[in-house]
C-alpha cells in the first residue's frame, strides 16, 4: 500500500491526504477548511491554523440545503438518519461547510519537509470548480465532482498535469437571503468596516467563493500549482457566479482564465432586497409563523437566527422555494447587472482566455417550473418574456402552439434562448469588445482568448428511460468529469467523448487555445478561424460524440434583437417598480 501524502501548507498546517485507489498518480486532500462561519447572516473569516497532522482522506460537511427529490443532488446516502445529530453533523455543518476538495499529481507534491517541488517538477496550473444548483443546493461531495479521472487523464493521456480544487459556498437561506430586515440588522452593525464587501447582504456565497479562490492564491504551491496560473470553472449558478467575479472590480485577479458552462450573469440576475429578497424573506416567515403582528421586523429576524440550521432549511423542502440569486446590495453588487453585460470596460482585463458554452436542450428541463405545460397557461408564459406590442414577433420567431405538447416544446426553446443562450452569447460579445485588435500597426490593449462551445449529446442511458430531455442542462458534466460511478453508465462512444472533452478543457487550462498549438482529437486549434465580434464557429460535441469545430448559429440577428428589446424591458419594469412610492 503506498504511503499516504502529507504536504505542509505554510500558515495553514499539515495535512495527511489518501493516493486514489486505482489511479496512484493522483493524491486527494478531502474537507480543507479555508473558512468558518462565526455567525448567521454575517461575512465568513479565514480558516484558523491547525496542530498535528490533519486528516484530509473523508469528505467535509456541506452547507444545509432543503430535501430534494432528484437523487443526483442528494448529499446523504438512502440510509441517513437525519435525527441522528452526530451523524448529521458528519453531512451538513453551517459553521464547517466551507472546506475545498484537492485532486492532485502526486509527483507534483511538496517533498514531507515542506519544500517546494523539484526543479523539475515546475509548478502547474490550477482549475477550481463551482459547483451549481440554482445557488440552492449542491456541494463538493457529490460524486460527479470527483476529479480523480479528470487529474489523471492530464498526467497520462494529456501530458500536461493540472490540479483541480473543488469548493464549497454557503447556499440558499444561508449564502443568498436579503430582506429590508437584513440590510438595517447588517447596516447597524457597528463591527463591520463600512467601506468594505462585509457589508453585503444576500452575496455571502459569493464572498464565500472569493475567500476559496484567495485560498487557492495563497496556499496551492504547495501541492505543486501555479497560483498565476488558475482556471474558475462552473456550471449554471457556477457559471453565473464566475461571470459576477470577472465584472465585480474587487474580485479581479482571482483567477487568469475561465470556463463558463449553462450560464453568465444574467442567467441568475441580482434581485433587490425590497423585493425579490423581501416577498423570499416574508415566506420564510410565514412558514414559521412569524408574520404575527405582535412581532417587529427586527424580533421575526432574531427568531429566524436563533432557529437551528436544520429547521430553517426545511422552509426550502420539495420544492417549496425555487432558486435563489445574489442581490443588489448596493455593496458588493450596485446596480442591475442587465447593465453589466454588455459593458465590456467592466470585466476583468487580465483575463488571458474565457471559454463559454451551453447544452441543446437547456430548456427541457426547466418546464415543469418555468415553463408552460398546457395552452391554458400559456398566454401568462408569453407575457413573461414579451415585451407589449412584440407579440407578433414573438409569434414569428417561436410559433404559436395549438396542442399542450408544443406548448411545452416551445417554452422550453424560449427558457434555452433567453436564460442561457442570450446570456452567453451577450457576454462573449463585451468580452470580444474589449479586445482591441491591432489597428494602423498599434499593439492589442487586452490580448485575449474567447472560444464558444455548444453540447449536443444526450446520454443514452437517460435517454432509453423515455424523459425526451435530450441534451438537457448539466449533460455534459458526466463527460467532463469521467468519473467512475458515470463512466459504469456510458456507451463506449461516450467514454470516448468524456476523454476528447477532458482534452480539451485541460489544454485550455495550459493556455493552449491560440493557433501555435497543435491540439488533439483533430482539431488545428481552439479558436475558430475568423476574429470579431461577429465570430460564429464554435466546438460542437456532437449527438454522435465527436467534436467538430464549425460554424453555427445558434440564435439568428432577429432573435438577439427580441432578447435585447426583451431585456431593457425588463429592466425598465425593474426601475419603476423601484421608483418611490411604488407597492411591493
Amino acid at each position: 500500500m503506498p504511503l499516504a501524502p502529507h504536504v505542509t501548507i505554510p500558515g495553514c498546517g499539515v495535512v495527511r491526504g489518501v493516493r486514489v485507489q486505482g489511479q496512484p498518480s493522483v493524491a486527494q486532500f478531502l474537507n480543507i477548511p479555508y473558512a468558518t462561519v462565526p455567525e448567521r447572516w454575517r461575512p465568513a473569516v479565514k480558516a484558523t491554523p491547525w496542530t498535528g497532522v490533519r486528516d484530509a482522506s473523508r469528505q467535509g460537511p456541506v452547507c444545509q440545503q432543503p430535501k430534494s427529490p432528484n437523487a443526483i443532488v442528494s448529499m446523504a446516502s438512502p440510509d441517513f438518519d437525519e435525527d441522528n445529530e452526530e451523524e448529521y453533523a458528519k453531512v451538513y455543518s453551517e459553521k464547517h461547510c466551507l472546506n475545498l476538495n484537492i485532486y492532485a499529481p502526486y509527483d507534483h507534491l511538496q517533498d514531507k519537509s515542506g519544500n517546494k517541488p523539484s526543479s523539475s517538477k515546475p509548478l502547474i496550473p490550477v482549475m477550481v470548480w463551482i459547483h451549481g444548483g440554482g445557488f440552492k443546493d449542491g456541494s463538493n461531495a457529490m460524486d460527479m465532482y470527483d476529479s480523480s479521472n479528470f487529474v489523471a487523464h492530464s498526467i497520462h493521456n494529456v501530458g500536461r498535469p493540472v490540479i483541480v480544487v473543488v469548493i464549497n459556498y454557503r447556499l440558499n437561506y444561508f449564502g443568498f437571503l436579503a430582506s429590508a430586515e437584513l440590510v438595517q440588522d447588517v447596516q447597524s452593525d457597528k463591527r463591520l468596516p463600512s467601506s468594505s464587501s462585509e457589508k453585503a447582504v444576500g452575496n455571502w456565497g459569493l464572498l464565500d467563493q472569493k475567500i476559496a479562490l484567495e485560498w487557492v492564491q495563497d496556499h496551492i504551491e504547495a501541492f505543486g500549482g501555479d497560483p498565476k496560473d488558475v482556471t474558475a470553472f462552473g456550471e449554471s449558478a457556477g457559471a453565473a457566479s464566475i461571470g459576477y467575479h470577472m465584472a465585480i472590480p474587487s474580485h479581479h485577479g482571482l483567477f487568469q482564465r475561465a470556463i463558463l458552462q449553462s450560464g453568465a450573469t444574467t442567467t441568475m440576475p441580482a434581485g433587490r432586497p425590497l423585493f425579490e429578497g423581501q416577498r423570499r424573506f416574508d415566506q420564510l416567515c410565514q412558514h414559521f409563523g412569524l408574520l404575527r403582528p405582535d412581532l417587529t421586523p427586527a424580533q421575526r429576524l432574531e427568531h429566524l437566527r436563533k432557529m437551528s440550521a436544520k429547521e430553517l432549511v426545511t422552509a426550502g423542502d420539495h420544492g417549496k422555494t425555487g432558486m435563489f440569486t445574489p442581490t443588489i446590495d448596493g455593496v458588493l453588487i450596485k446596480s442591475d447587472v442587465r447593465e453589466w453585460i454588455h459593458d465590456a470596460t467592466r470585466y476583468d482585463p487580465g483575463l488571458k482566455a474565457v471559454m463559454l458554452g451551453d447544452c441543446r436542450d437547456e430548456g427541457k428541463m426547466f418546464v415543469p417550473e418555468l415553463g408552460c405545460k398546457s395552452l391554458k397557461h400559456w398566454p401568462r408564459f408569453k407575457a413573461r418574456y414579451c415585451p407589449p406590442g412584440e407579440e407578433k414577433e414573438f409569434e414569428a420567431i417561436y410559433g404559436e402552439p395549438k396542442t399542450n405538447e408544443e406548448a411545452a416544446d416551445i417554452s422550453a426553446v424560449v427558457i434555452s434562448d433567453s436564460v442561457f443562450l442570450y446570456p452567453i452569447h451577450a457576454t462573449s460579445a463585451s468580452l470580444l469588445q474589449q479586445v482591441k485588435h491591432k489597428e494602423q500597426g498599434q499593439e492589442p490593449a487586452i490580448s485575449r482568448d474567447v472560444v464558444r462551445f455548444h453540447f449536443d449529446r444526450p446520454l443514452k442511458v437517460v435517454e432509453d428511460m423515455g424523459m425526451g430531455l435530450g441534451a438537457h442542462h448539466a449533460v455534459e458534466l458526466p463527460f467532463l468529469f469521467g468519473s467512475d460511478i458515470y463512466l459504469d453508465l456510458m456507451t463506449e462512444e461516450e467514454k470516448a467523448l468524456s476523454k476528447q472533452m477532458m482534452t480539451l478543457w485541460i489544454l485550455f487550462a495550459w493556455g493552449e487555445t491560440s493557433r501555435q498549438h497543435s491540439l488533439k482529437n483533430g482539431l488545428d486549434s481552439l479558436l475558430p478561424a475568423d476574429v470579431g465580434v461577429q465570430r460564429k464557429e464554435a466546438l460542437v460535441f456532437t449527438e454522435n460524440c465527436t467534436v467538430e469545430k464549425t460554424l453555427v448559429e445558434r440564435l439568428d440577428a432577429r432573435t438577439l434583437a427580441f432578447w435585447r428589446r426583451s431585456e431593457a424591458w425588463i429592466k425598465a419594469k425593474r426601475e419603476k417598480q423601484s421608483s418611490p412610492g411604488a407597492k411591493l
